[in-house]
Protein backbone atom coordinates (compact mmCIF):
# COMPACT_ATOMS: atom_id res chain seq x y z
CA UNK A 1 0.00 0.00 0.00
CA UNK A 2 1.12 3.27 -0.13
CA UNK A 3 1.34 5.84 2.38
CA UNK A 4 -0.88 8.88 2.41
CA UNK A 5 -0.39 12.15 4.55
CA UNK A 6 -3.28 14.36 4.40
CA UNK A 7 -3.25 18.08 5.89
CA UNK A 8 -4.64 18.34 9.21
CA UNK A 9 -8.65 19.83 9.19
CA UNK A 10 -8.38 22.87 10.98
CA UNK A 11 -10.74 26.29 12.45
CA UNK A 12 -11.77 26.69 8.30
CA UNK A 13 -12.95 23.18 8.52
CA UNK A 14 -15.22 22.80 11.74
CA UNK A 15 -16.73 26.17 11.45
CA UNK A 16 -18.34 25.59 8.67
CA UNK A 17 -19.40 21.44 9.73
CA UNK A 18 -21.75 20.43 7.20
CA UNK A 19 -23.81 23.86 7.00
CA UNK A 20 -22.21 24.01 3.62
CA UNK A 21 -21.05 27.84 2.06
CA UNK A 22 -21.05 30.92 3.87
CA UNK A 23 -22.00 34.37 3.45
CA UNK A 24 -20.38 37.72 4.00
CA UNK A 25 -22.18 37.80 8.09
CA UNK A 26 -21.42 33.61 7.51
CA UNK A 27 -17.54 34.51 7.01
CA UNK A 28 -16.82 36.96 10.04
CA UNK A 29 -18.88 34.29 11.95
CA UNK A 30 -16.25 31.50 10.83
CA UNK A 31 -12.95 33.95 11.46
CA UNK A 32 -14.28 34.02 14.69
CA UNK A 33 -14.48 30.95 15.17
CA UNK A 34 -10.78 30.30 13.92
CA UNK A 35 -9.28 33.00 16.33
CA UNK A 36 -11.37 30.96 19.17
CA UNK A 37 -9.09 27.59 18.11
CA UNK A 38 -5.94 29.32 17.76
CA UNK A 39 -6.88 30.69 21.06
CA UNK A 40 -7.68 28.17 22.98
CA UNK A 41 -5.35 25.71 21.66
CA UNK A 42 -2.60 28.12 22.71
CA UNK A 43 -3.90 27.90 25.87
CA UNK A 44 -3.95 24.24 26.50
CA UNK A 45 -0.51 24.09 24.50
CA UNK A 46 1.13 23.11 27.68
CA UNK A 47 -1.46 20.68 29.35
CA UNK A 48 -1.22 16.71 28.96
CA UNK A 49 -3.29 14.99 27.02
CA UNK A 50 -4.45 13.02 30.11
CA UNK A 51 -3.49 9.53 28.73
CA UNK A 52 -6.25 10.37 25.89
CA UNK A 53 -9.12 9.93 28.74
CA UNK A 54 -11.67 11.79 26.30
CA UNK A 55 -11.17 9.30 23.32
CA UNK A 56 -13.75 6.98 22.43
CA UNK A 57 -17.30 5.63 22.59
CA UNK A 58 -19.80 7.36 23.74
CA UNK A 59 -24.07 6.58 24.20
CA UNK A 60 -26.83 7.77 25.26
CA UNK A 61 -29.50 10.41 23.87
CA UNK A 62 -30.34 12.28 21.28
CA UNK A 63 -33.10 15.48 21.97
CA UNK A 64 -34.57 16.25 18.41
CA UNK A 65 -36.66 18.72 20.60
CA UNK A 66 -38.47 18.55 23.89
CA UNK A 67 -40.75 15.82 23.15
CA UNK A 68 -39.46 13.44 20.49
CA UNK A 69 -35.17 11.84 21.59
CA UNK A 70 -33.19 8.95 19.88
CA UNK A 71 -30.80 6.90 21.06
CA UNK A 72 -27.57 8.62 20.06
CA UNK A 73 -23.79 7.34 19.97
CA UNK A 74 -20.68 9.72 19.69
CA UNK A 75 -17.28 8.54 18.63
CA UNK A 76 -14.64 10.86 20.26
CA UNK A 77 -11.35 10.82 18.14
CA UNK A 78 -7.93 12.71 18.84
CA UNK A 79 -6.52 14.42 15.94
CA UNK A 80 -3.22 16.02 17.45
CA UNK A 81 -2.77 18.41 20.56
CA UNK A 82 -5.62 18.91 22.94
CA UNK A 83 -7.85 18.77 19.39
CA UNK A 84 -10.91 16.38 19.43
CA UNK A 85 -13.59 15.64 16.50
CA UNK A 86 -16.89 14.16 17.56
CA UNK A 87 -18.99 11.93 14.98
CA UNK A 88 -22.01 11.67 16.01
CA UNK A 89 -25.21 9.40 14.84
CA UNK A 90 -28.75 8.76 15.83
CA UNK A 91 -31.51 6.80 15.59
CA UNK A 92 -34.34 7.67 12.96
CA UNK A 93 -37.25 9.41 14.55
CA UNK A 94 -39.46 7.56 12.55
CA UNK A 95 -39.65 4.35 9.86
CA UNK A 96 -37.92 5.50 6.92
CA UNK A 97 -36.16 8.45 8.05
CA UNK A 98 -32.16 8.76 7.30
CA UNK A 99 -30.10 7.92 10.07
CA UNK A 100 -28.82 11.60 12.02
CA UNK A 101 -25.27 12.19 11.64
CA UNK A 102 -23.15 15.15 12.23
CA UNK A 103 -19.82 16.34 13.15
CA UNK A 104 -18.90 18.89 16.22
CA UNK A 105 -15.01 19.52 17.35
CA UNK A 106 -13.33 20.25 20.07
CA UNK A 107 -10.29 21.13 22.30
CA UNK A 108 -9.39 20.42 25.65
CA UNK A 109 -8.60 22.75 28.43
CA UNK A 110 -7.48 21.12 31.16
CA UNK A 111 -9.94 18.57 32.69
CA UNK A 112 -12.72 19.72 29.94
CA UNK A 113 -12.98 19.57 25.99
CA UNK A 114 -14.86 22.76 25.15
CA UNK A 115 -17.03 21.67 21.92
CA UNK A 116 -18.21 24.11 19.50
CA UNK A 117 -18.62 23.71 15.62
CA UNK A 118 -21.56 24.37 13.18
CA UNK A 119 -23.56 21.23 11.60
CA UNK A 120 -26.66 20.96 10.44
CA UNK A 121 -27.04 24.82 10.26
CA UNK A 122 -26.99 24.86 13.59
CA UNK A 123 -24.12 26.42 15.72
CA UNK A 124 -23.38 23.23 18.72
CA UNK A 125 -21.56 24.15 21.88
CA UNK A 126 -20.56 22.03 24.56
CA UNK A 127 -18.06 19.99 26.73
CA UNK A 128 -17.00 16.60 27.88
CA UNK A 129 -15.90 16.47 31.39
CA UNK A 130 -14.99 12.85 33.41
CA UNK A 131 -17.31 10.10 31.06
CA UNK A 132 -19.60 13.03 30.19
CA UNK A 133 -20.87 14.60 27.36
CA UNK A 134 -23.02 17.50 26.56
CA UNK A 135 -24.09 19.82 23.62
CA UNK A 136 -26.73 21.74 22.16
CA UNK A 137 -27.42 24.84 19.88
CA UNK A 138 -29.62 26.43 22.95
CA UNK A 139 -33.13 26.18 21.72
CA UNK A 140 -36.25 24.04 21.17
CA UNK A 141 -34.83 21.17 23.46
CA UNK A 142 -32.12 20.20 20.68
CA UNK A 143 -29.64 18.50 22.58
CA UNK A 144 -27.18 15.09 23.22
CA UNK A 145 -26.52 13.72 26.48
CA UNK A 146 -23.76 10.56 25.97
CA UNK A 147 -21.66 8.92 28.33
CA UNK A 148 -18.47 7.16 27.79
CA UNK A 149 -18.29 3.30 27.54
CA UNK A 150 -15.99 0.64 26.73
CA UNK A 151 -16.95 -2.06 24.39
CA UNK A 152 -14.89 -5.39 23.90
CA UNK A 153 -14.89 -8.03 21.17
CA UNK A 154 -16.53 -11.43 22.33
CA UNK A 155 -13.76 -12.92 21.07
CA UNK A 156 -10.90 -11.32 22.85
CA UNK A 157 -8.92 -14.11 24.85
CA UNK A 158 -10.63 -16.88 23.03
CA UNK A 159 -8.74 -19.98 23.97
CA UNK A 160 -7.24 -22.24 20.56
CA UNK A 161 -9.91 -25.39 20.40
CA UNK A 162 -7.44 -28.86 20.58
CA UNK A 163 -6.79 -29.16 17.04
CA UNK A 164 -5.89 -25.73 16.24
CA UNK A 165 -2.42 -24.65 14.76
CA UNK A 166 -1.04 -22.19 17.51
CA UNK A 167 0.91 -19.23 15.36
CA UNK A 168 1.82 -17.22 18.38
CA UNK A 169 0.27 -18.41 21.58
CA UNK A 170 -0.91 -15.83 24.78
CA UNK A 171 -0.12 -15.64 28.16
CA UNK A 172 -1.10 -12.46 29.70
CA UNK A 173 2.49 -11.04 31.41
CA UNK A 174 5.02 -13.04 29.37
CA UNK A 175 6.51 -12.55 26.31
CA UNK A 176 5.42 -14.88 23.21
CA UNK A 177 7.48 -17.59 21.83
CA UNK A 178 7.29 -16.76 18.00
CA UNK A 179 9.40 -19.48 16.51
CA UNK A 180 6.25 -19.95 13.84
CA UNK A 181 7.18 -17.34 12.26
CA UNK A 182 10.25 -15.83 10.07
CA UNK A 183 11.27 -12.76 8.20
CA UNK A 184 11.38 -9.35 10.50
CA UNK A 185 12.53 -8.64 13.91
CA UNK A 186 9.45 -8.08 15.50
CA UNK A 187 9.72 -7.71 19.32
CA UNK A 188 7.82 -9.82 21.79
CA UNK A 189 6.59 -7.84 24.69
CA UNK A 190 6.07 -8.59 28.37
CA UNK A 191 2.15 -7.79 27.65
CA UNK A 192 2.33 -11.03 25.36
CA UNK A 193 2.02 -9.42 22.24
CA UNK A 194 4.57 -9.37 19.13
CA UNK A 195 4.67 -6.05 18.29
CA UNK A 196 6.16 -5.06 14.54
CA UNK A 197 9.33 -2.96 14.79
CA UNK A 198 9.28 -0.41 11.89
CA UNK A 199 10.98 -0.88 8.47
CA UNK A 200 12.57 -4.02 10.29
CA UNK A 201 10.36 -6.12 6.97
CA UNK A 202 7.13 -7.95 7.36
CA UNK A 203 6.64 -11.78 9.09
CA UNK A 204 5.86 -14.95 7.37
CA UNK A 205 4.86 -18.07 8.81
CA UNK A 206 6.95 -20.88 8.01
CA UNK A 207 3.91 -23.50 7.26
CA UNK A 208 2.10 -22.70 4.28
CA UNK A 209 -2.02 -23.02 4.60
CA UNK A 210 -4.75 -23.23 2.42
CA UNK A 211 -8.67 -23.19 3.72
CA UNK A 212 -8.44 -21.71 6.92
CA UNK A 213 -10.75 -20.02 10.05
CA UNK A 214 -8.07 -17.71 11.59
CA UNK A 215 -8.38 -15.67 15.07
CA UNK A 216 -5.74 -13.20 16.07
CA UNK A 217 -5.91 -9.98 18.08
CA UNK A 218 -4.90 -6.58 17.26
CA UNK A 219 -3.73 -3.50 19.23
CA UNK A 220 -3.25 -0.12 17.11
CA UNK A 221 -0.89 2.98 18.73
CA UNK A 222 -2.32 6.47 18.32
CA UNK A 223 -1.17 7.95 16.06
CA UNK A 224 -3.52 11.04 16.48
CA UNK A 225 -1.31 13.78 13.55
CA UNK A 226 -1.94 11.30 10.99
CA UNK A 227 -4.27 10.49 8.37
CA UNK A 228 -5.88 8.14 5.83
CA UNK A 229 -3.00 5.10 4.99
CA UNK A 230 -0.49 6.68 7.81
CA UNK A 231 -2.80 6.32 10.86
CA UNK A 232 -1.71 2.55 12.64
CA UNK A 233 -1.20 0.74 9.19
CA UNK A 234 -0.91 -2.93 8.86
CA UNK A 235 -2.34 -5.86 7.18
CA UNK A 236 -3.38 -9.80 7.64
CA UNK A 237 -2.56 -11.21 4.32
CA UNK A 238 -4.05 -14.60 3.61
CA UNK A 239 -1.40 -16.85 1.09
CA UNK A 240 0.54 -13.78 0.74
CA UNK A 241 -1.45 -12.62 -1.92
CA UNK A 242 -4.81 -11.51 0.38
CA UNK A 243 -4.90 -8.41 1.94
CA UNK A 244 -7.22 -7.88 4.75
CA UNK A 245 -6.58 -4.19 6.25
CA UNK A 246 -5.26 -3.41 9.63
CA UNK A 247 -5.98 0.31 10.33
CA UNK A 248 -7.07 3.27 12.66
CA UNK A 249 -10.45 3.70 10.98
CA UNK A 250 -12.41 4.30 13.95
CA UNK A 251 -15.16 7.30 13.42
CA UNK A 252 -14.47 6.86 9.97
CA UNK A 253 -16.74 6.78 6.97
CA UNK A 254 -15.59 3.58 5.24
CA UNK A 255 -13.72 3.27 2.27
CA UNK A 256 -11.66 -0.32 0.65
CA UNK A 257 -9.07 1.14 2.72
CA UNK A 258 -9.80 1.11 5.74
CA UNK A 259 -9.86 -1.54 8.58
CA UNK A 260 -11.60 -4.92 7.87
CA UNK A 261 -11.87 -4.07 3.92
CA UNK A 262 -9.95 -6.19 1.01
CA UNK A 263 -7.55 -4.29 0.70
CA UNK A 264 -8.51 -1.99 -2.52
CA UNK A 265 -11.37 -4.40 -3.37
CA UNK A 266 -14.58 -5.04 -1.04
CA UNK A 267 -14.81 -2.36 2.26
CA UNK A 268 -16.74 -3.37 4.78
CA UNK A 269 -20.32 -3.76 5.67
CA UNK A 270 -20.13 -1.52 8.92
CA UNK A 271 -17.36 0.34 10.75
CA UNK A 272 -17.00 -2.33 13.51
CA UNK A 273 -13.61 -0.54 14.54
CA UNK A 274 -12.59 0.29 18.46
CA UNK A 275 -10.77 3.39 19.11
CA UNK A 276 -6.42 3.20 18.48
CA UNK A 277 -4.75 1.24 22.00
CA UNK A 278 -7.68 -1.27 22.61
CA UNK A 279 -7.34 -4.81 21.45
CA UNK A 280 -9.67 -5.85 18.31
CA UNK A 281 -10.07 -8.89 16.79
CA UNK A 282 -10.06 -10.68 13.35
CA UNK A 283 -12.12 -14.33 13.01
CA UNK A 284 -11.58 -14.55 9.63
CA UNK A 285 -12.91 -17.78 7.36
CA UNK A 286 -10.99 -18.03 4.21
CA UNK A 287 -11.52 -20.61 1.21
CA UNK A 288 -8.73 -20.73 -0.64
CA UNK A 289 -8.91 -20.43 -5.01
CA UNK A 290 -8.99 -23.33 -6.41
CA UNK A 291 -7.14 -24.20 -9.64
CA UNK A 292 -6.94 -25.56 -12.37
CA UNK A 293 -3.78 -28.05 -13.29
CA UNK A 294 -2.58 -25.18 -15.80
CA UNK A 295 -2.48 -22.82 -13.36
CA UNK A 296 -5.47 -20.78 -14.31
CA UNK A 297 -8.20 -20.15 -11.51
CA UNK A 298 -11.39 -22.59 -11.37
CA UNK A 299 -13.05 -21.01 -8.39
CA UNK A 300 -11.77 -17.45 -7.10
CA UNK A 301 -11.00 -17.43 -3.00
CA UNK A 302 -13.90 -16.11 -0.84
CA UNK A 303 -13.60 -14.89 2.63
CA UNK A 304 -15.86 -14.03 5.83
CA UNK A 305 -14.45 -11.56 8.10
CA UNK A 306 -15.77 -10.46 11.60
CA UNK A 307 -14.09 -7.42 13.43
CA UNK A 308 -14.69 -7.21 16.99
CA UNK A 309 -17.86 -10.15 16.60
CA UNK A 310 -19.61 -8.15 13.84
CA UNK A 311 -19.84 -9.77 10.81
CA UNK A 312 -18.38 -7.15 8.39
CA UNK A 313 -17.63 -9.13 4.75
CA UNK A 314 -19.80 -11.93 4.37
CA UNK A 315 -18.28 -14.48 1.88
CA UNK A 316 -17.27 -11.86 -0.47
CA UNK A 317 -15.13 -13.43 -3.86
CA UNK A 318 -11.49 -11.80 -4.11
CA UNK A 319 -10.44 -10.69 -7.40
CA UNK A 320 -6.91 -12.00 -7.40
CA UNK A 321 -4.07 -10.04 -5.09
CA UNK A 322 -4.72 -7.32 -3.61
CA UNK A 323 -3.14 -4.05 -4.29
CA UNK A 324 0.42 -4.25 -3.43
CA UNK A 325 1.14 -7.50 -4.34
CA UNK A 326 1.67 -6.88 -8.38
CA UNK A 327 0.58 -10.09 -10.72
CA UNK A 328 3.07 -12.32 -11.24
CA UNK A 329 4.94 -11.12 -8.05
CA UNK A 330 3.93 -13.57 -6.89
CA UNK A 331 1.33 -15.31 -8.61
CA UNK A 332 -1.67 -13.95 -8.99
CA UNK A 333 -3.42 -16.47 -7.32
CA UNK A 334 -2.77 -19.47 -5.40
CA UNK A 335 -4.51 -22.53 -3.92
CA UNK A 336 -1.86 -22.67 -0.50
CA UNK A 337 1.03 -20.11 1.41
CA UNK A 338 1.75 -18.47 4.44
CA UNK A 339 -0.36 -15.98 6.35
CA UNK A 340 1.88 -12.51 6.35
CA UNK A 341 1.69 -9.87 8.45
CA UNK A 342 2.66 -6.40 7.26
CA UNK A 343 5.38 -4.16 8.34
CA UNK A 344 4.03 -1.01 6.64
CA UNK A 345 6.25 1.26 9.54
CA UNK A 346 3.93 1.00 12.55
CA UNK A 347 3.86 -0.33 15.81
CA UNK A 348 1.15 -2.06 15.54
CA UNK A 349 0.82 -5.30 18.31
CA UNK A 350 -0.76 -9.10 17.53
CA UNK A 351 -1.27 -11.81 19.50
CA UNK A 352 -3.49 -15.14 20.31
CA UNK A 353 -2.89 -16.12 16.58
CA UNK A 354 -4.05 -18.97 15.92
CA UNK A 355 -6.07 -21.17 12.94
CA UNK A 356 -7.78 -24.46 12.09
CA UNK A 357 -6.76 -25.70 8.97
CA UNK A 358 -10.45 -26.23 6.66
CA UNK A 359 -11.58 -29.90 4.73
CA UNK A 360 -13.82 -28.50 1.67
Amino acid sequence: MVAVQTNHTDGAAFATGSAGRLGTKGFMTQRTWNWMFVAMATLTAHVSRAENAFMGLYEGVYHADRSQNAKAVAKVIDEGPNYYRVVVQAEPLSPGDPTIQFEIFGVQQGNTVNLFGRSNAQRWQGSIVADKLTASPGYYGMGLEVTKVLRKSPTEGAPPPADAVVLLPFAPGKPPEASAWKGGAWKPLEDGSLQCEPNKGSINTKQEFGDIKLHLEFWLPLMAESFGQSRANSGVILNTLYEVQVLDSFGLALSAGDCGAIYDQTRPKVNASFPPEQWQTYDITFRAPRMNPDGSVREKARVTVDLNGVRIQENVSIEGATAGHPPGKPPINAATGPLHLQDHGNRVRYRNVWLQQLKD
